[in-house]
């Protein structure tokens, strides 16, 4: 065994012998070798930029607000600010059965 790192190339054949059997193995072959035929680079993930219409708000210490519509508006509390026991309150229907009273 030799300590040199294997080719991308060598480990998809590898991993689809190990998946997919001889059949899987010979299929990834093939396309690994067409496209060095076609000498294809790899493509580049584009930078993402993103403008903001004014500074960014600091929602460590200020929270969060978002305007859902002009009615709704949904605000979170900064972490420090927030109430640290959480209250789970379940409504249940009653259930009304004829002939008994509550």
């Amino acid at each position: 065994m030799n300590n040199e790192p294997e080719n991308s190339d060598d480990q998809l054949v590898r991993r689809a012998a190990q998946r997919y059997g001889t059949v899987g193995a010979m299929l990834a072959g093939g396309m690994v070798v067409f496209d060095k035929l076609l000498g294809r680079k790899p493509k580049q993930e584009a930078a993402v930029v993103i403008e903001a219409s004014s500074e960014p708000e600091d929602i460590e210490q200020d929270g969060i607000t978002v305007a859902i519509n002009d009615s709704i508006t949904v605000h979170s509390p900064a972490p420090d600010q927030r109430n640290r026991t959480r209250v789970v309150k379940k409504r249940r229907k009653s259930r009304h059965i004829e002939g008994v009273t509550d």
